[in-house]
């Protein structure tokens, strides 16, 4: 039995927008995370997005001549091509297909943090040093962020949306959600992931990661 109603989560939403306190946007992320029937039926409900965490891991984990073999082996094509083409391959290898509505915000979570690194001109997949631990840590992060953020406006926003006056009202508040969110990940993700994990102690990892998370949302003060 969720200990918030949905009902109450997308008001807190509407409260947060016409009135965008921090307190406000806070509250709306603390009603959301109990909606969801608490941290840890949020991190059930995130299975797809886990098991999509683990074979971005399965690739990129570990030194970047083996990284890079790996990825040479799945069909992915290098020379000289541009970065974000070679991220576009290797996410048509792993998002999955969009049947069902996890399966479609994983694949959106996992466009967008592509998309997110690809912008990095830091980052040059044809270098072998852009294969390292920051890298991981910043796809399986960025995966984790995008899905939370994500699926909160998908199941937040529909009544919120149709109370909207001022549409940069509603793109204020997703800033302020975002920003919570994003620090929450950030908080978690560097101190856990690691590239020497097996596939078993990742998962309980990705796991432990997605609970702190939400847990952490659930008790925004």
């Amino acid at each position: 039995q969720p200990s918030v109603k949905w009902g109450t989560a997308r008001s807190s939403m509407r409260k947060a927008m016409n009135n965008r306190s921090n307190g406000n946007a806070k509250s709306a992320i603390r009603n959301y995370a109990k909606a969801l029937g608490g941290h840890t039926n949020a991190t059930r409900q995130a299975a797809k997005v886990r098991r999509t965490a683990g074979t971005l891991y399965t690739y990129f984990a570990g030194t970047p001549e083996a990284i890079r073999q790996r990825l040479v082996e799945a069909g992915i094509r290098f020379d000289g091509r541009a970065t974000k083409e070679i991220f576009n391959d290797i996410c048509g290898l792993i998002a999955p297909v969009p049947n069902d509505l996890e399966e479609s915000l994983t694949n959106k979570a996992l466009r967008e943090t592509f998309a997110d690194v690809a912008a990095d001109l830091s980052i040059d997949l044809n270098q072998l040093e852009s294969f390292n631990e920051e890298l991981l840590q910043r796809l399986v992060g960025g995966l984790m962020k995008h899905y939370i953020f994500d699926k909160l406006l998908l199941q937040s926003e529909q009544t919120a949306l149709k109370n909207c006056e001022q549409i940069a009202d509603l793109r204020e508040l997703e800033k302020s959600i975002r920003i919570y969110i994003d620090g929450i990940v950030d908080s978690v993700v560097p101190g856990i992931i690691k590239s020497g994990l097996n596939p078993v102690d990742f998962n309980r990892t990705l796991e432990t990661l997605f609970d702190i998370s939400y847990q952490q949302m659930e008790e925004l003060q």
